[in-house]
């Protein structure tokens, strides 16, 4: 009998972005890879670009494509979406965050890493980037932990929603400062 060892991260795919800017087209997210593929025929590739850093989430905005990573100096990164492996823009990690962000959304008011809060003795965090990847500010989410996904909604509310027990969904918006509710 033989017995074989496989390994299945290098093909797990993290996230699916669909893509109808210019066309009909996937943007898939793997560990350590980006793939542009043809919506209609997945098996055409039409940009495979590996990575250093593991990509966790993708949101796309205009023409960009907006990726949530875990990397010691690095945040995300945006992707021009007709040539994004010459055309892109590494966003820095700001000092003081320790986790790598769980999930990526974009708006009018700028680019939105949710960190998770799941390190003991840590809050959940919202990273403000603006587009071109200038750091703005954290939001610091006080009683929030196990953060797990984010969104927008079109009066540029953010809500994230948690996977504790009980799990519990939270409004964030801007009122002169950054405010935020908790619901369960």
């Amino acid at each position: 009998m033989i017995i074989s060892n496989y390994n299945f991260s290098e093909s797990q795919i993290l996230d699916i972005v669909v893509d109808i800017t210019s066309g009909q087209y996937l943007w898939v997210l793997q560990a350590n890879n980006l793939k542009k593929l043809s919506a209609s025929n997945p098996l055409q590739t039409y940009f495979d670009i590996d990575t250093t850093q593991t990509l966790i989430k993708g949101f796309l905005y205009s023409t960009y494509l907006y990726v949530a990573m875990d990397d010691s100096t690095l945040i995300g990164k945006r992707f021009y979406i007709d040539n994004p492996i010459t055309v892109y823009t590494n966003f820095t990690k700001p000092v003081g965050i320790n986790e790598a962000p769980v999930d990526v959304v974009v708006g009018t008011l700028g680019v939105f890493f949710l960190i998770p809060g799941n390190l003991s003795g840590t809050n959940a965090k919202i990273v403000k980037m603006s587009v071109a990847g200038i750091y703005d500010l954290t939001i610091d989410l006080p009683t929030v932990t196990n953060a797990k996904s984010i969104t927008m909604d079109n009066l540029n509310n953010l809500w994230v929603v948690t996977s504790g027990n009980p799990s519990e969904y939270i409004r964030i918006w801007l009122d002169g400062t950054w405010q935020f509710q908790k619901f369960s």
